[in-house]
């Protein structure tokens, strides 16, 4: 049974998660991991991601939002307008979330990102 299950994890699971735009594959392995193990995974309501490398940032945000159910949200806190980051939110999510700014700079910006289940 076990192996039946592994089989399908890596002929359907991964690749599909694989295609999921802007996500953090190697991420949601170590969640997956992590919950195997009996751990829990950290959802944290607010991603601040003024402290994390400019290339590590989307990643980190499109691995969050992929863990959010319908109508569940987060704030994220970047030290500028993410504007590039809403245009990829656009491109790769249409219509399956809301972009809702809470503060808007000058030093600090707080945008509430949530998942709906079809247009927004």
């Amino acid at each position: 049974m076990l192996t039946v299950h592994l089989g399908m994890e890596r002929a359907v699971l991964l690749p599909a998660l694989a295609a999921l735009p802007g996500v953090d594959l190697s991420a949601l392995v170590g969640d997956f991991i992590t919950v195997l193990q009996g751990g829990r995974l950290e959802d944290p309501a607010v991603v601040d991601v003024r402290e994390i490398p400019h290339g590590q940032r989307h990643p980190r945000i499109f691995t969050r939002f992929t863990r959010l159910a319908a109508q569940e949200s987060f704030v994220l806190v970047n030290n500028h307008d993410p504007k590039p980051l809403r245009r990829e939110f656009e491109a790769t999510h249409p219509g399956r979330f809301t972009w809702e700014y809470v503060e808007s700079g000058p030093e600090q910006w707080q945008i509430r990102i949530t998942r709906v289940d079809g247009d927004a």
